[in-house]
């Protein structure tokens, strides 16, 4: 994640490399510069990797496999023949641009190509880093959303696109060379307006990016087809595995694919196979200090008017979420009697999805330094470490007024339960995070408590902490893991929740809006307050 983009971000971190295209209000054609030839000479020659490619293994160190070089199959169409190897992420970026090379040089423009792959394993960041290389326009799947799919958490389904409306628009570009894309705002859960797209000679091709990316409906009218695994997808199934051996038992990874991942192994990985390059994401970004956000917490009380004088003010954007964070544990892993995060797999529920935040992280001083990493997963994944057992331990829920301007963020967060907000202060760069909380007059006040922490001290004693489950907590748990079940295939688990009587999904799914609701009026007066303050710097652009 870069912090470099205006964009609203669905998490709490700081936002991506911004996929959405330009609202009409700000639509111009996007005419893009000529891609960089890269030469085909002296590259480095590794052998193939002997596991199922899709498995990810591990990088090898003691030898490199021989790069591919591109053919096309004979015949009149002008067709790349597929690479029989795969290859990991900086090796399978060089094949990428020299096969749109190959196919601008022998087939001419427009080119067209799809990257495709289950969640979290880096197909956004091999798309942007193509598109900065060839100066390319990439488009998200994501924006060819159904609204009322989103709406009903079925948004991780092929039926959740609008098949008809993307093979159109790719069928305009490739005739017409343009055509109008969609844009799909998530908080709105709707879409909105459509995105004039012009693909010139000087760059003559287009990247689009997403999940079912790669479906035989979709690649059909494509020319390259790269296929990502790996990446946080792993890190997932290896910390499922850590967990279950610290528990005292051994899961094979078949069976967590199987379970926790049915989707991808029912209706994307047979789609990956016939990929013209196969790319193998070894790395991992939960481990990478290259990839860690920097943060300061502290529960001072803090103006809006105070917080936009450390912003600058030309580029500051602001946003609300509402958001259940429900945090699952493995029985059996040792633990000291306090729950802590590291002991839990969390999962955010907001904007009607769901989300996996992987945080593992490192106190340094007064310094929180976590690693960037949020990435959408299905409700079916979600139900599926419940049926291996991972249990709804706790959970929060809050409400957070978010404000950017592209180096740093400023979130006050509203604990349900608590009277006073939590400020943090997050950005990649330590010394302008810090320069900004001492400007704010902060220092002295930090805490390295996460929020999880705060809640449970804040609840009485309970006898009932041994078994993991706050009885204060119980109930609303129940709940949640019933709304996860019903969204997610209706995984019954009987250890993955308290006892409680089932309730009815429509009942669950009422009790989840009026939360959100009231979650949403917690922000009435600290949004009209923004409001006011916007009203005055724009009257006064030079206040600050």
């Amino acid at each position: 994640m870069i912090l470099e983009s205006k964009g609203v971000p669905r998490l709490n971190t700081p936002p991506p490399v911004s996929r959405k295209l330009l609202t009409e209000s700000q639509e111009k054609n996007i005419v893009a510069p000529k891609p960089i030839r890269v030469s085909t000479d002296n590259v480095a020659k590794f052998d193939d990797f002997v596991q199922q490619w899709t498995r990810s293994p591990p990088k090898k160190l003691d030898q490199e496999p021989a790069m591919g070089k591109w053919q096309f199959n004979p015949g009149s169409n002008i067709q790349l023949a597929p690479l029989p190897d795969s290859y990991d992420l900086d090796r399978g970026l060089l094949l990428s641009v020299q096969a749109i090379q190959a196919l601008l040089e022998n087939k001419g423009f427009p080119v067209i190509v799809g990257i495709g792959g289950p969640s979290g394993s880096g197909k956004t960041s091999l798309a942007q880093k193509m598109a900065n290389i060839i100066g390319c326009e990439v488009i998200s799947l994501e924006n060819y959303y159904k609204p009322e799919q989103v709406r009903d958490y079925k948004y991780d389904e092929y039926s959740s696109l609008d098949i008809a409306l993307l093979s159109k628009n790719i069928k305009q570009i490739r005739n017409t060379h343009k055509a109008k894309v969609p844009c799909f705002d998530f908080e709105k859960c709707s879409r909105d307006g459509f995105k004039e797209l012009q693909v010139s000679e000087e760059c003559g091709v287009v990247i689009f990016e997403g999940v079912y990316t790669l479906h035989p409906a979709i690649r059909k009218s494509l020319d390259l087809w790269i296929a990502v695994v790996g990446g946080v997808h792993s890190h997932l199934i290896a910390r499922i595995q850590r967990d279950k051996n610290r528990a005292g038992f051994s899961i094979s990874q078949s069976e967590i694919m199987t379970t926790v991942f049915p989707l991808f192994q029912q209706y994307i990985q047979p789609h990956l196979i016939d990929a013209h390059l196969k790319i193998q994401n070894d790395f991992d970004p939960v481990l990478s200090p290259e990839s860690s956000l920097f943060v300061l917490k502290s529960k001072k009380q803090v103006s809006y008017q105070d917080i936009l004088t450390v912003l600058h003010a030309s580029k500051v954007c602001s946003s609300v979420q509402n958001f259940t964070d429900v945090y699952l544990r493995l029985p059996g892993i040792p633990s000291n009697g306090q729950l802590t995060e590291g002991e839990c797999i969390r999962v955010r529920i907001c904007e009607g999805r769901f989300a996996l935040l992987i945080r593992e992280p490192i106190r340094e001083g007064n310094f929180i330094i976590q690693p960037k990493v949020d990435f959408d997963i299905s409700a079916s994944t979600v139900a599926g470490l419940l049926k291996l057992g991972y249990q709804a331990v706790a959970y929060i829920e809050a409400s957070a007024v978010i404000y950017q301007d592209g180096k740093i963020l400023i979130e006050v967060d509203h604990l349900q339960g608590k009277t006073n907000p939590y400020l943090q202060i997050k950005g990649t760069n330590k010394e302008i995070v810090s320069s900004a909380a001492s400007a704010l007059s902060l220092d002295g006040s930090y805490t390295t408590k996460s929020y999880l922490q705060i809640i449970l001290e804040s609840l009485p004693a309970d006898d009932n902490v041994p078994t993991g489950i706050h009885n204060q907590q119980a109930a609303r748990l129940q709940e949640l893991v019933e709304f996860i079940q019903s969204q997610g295939g209706c995984f019954n688990s009987d250890s993955s929740s308290p006892t409680r009587e089932v309730c009815s999904t429509d009942s669950v799914l009422d009790d989840v809006q009026s939360r959100l609701r009231k979650l949403e009026r917690w922000n009435t007066i600290n949004m009209c307050d923004y409001g006011l303050i916007s009203a005055a710097l724009s009257r006064n652009p030079k206040g600050f």
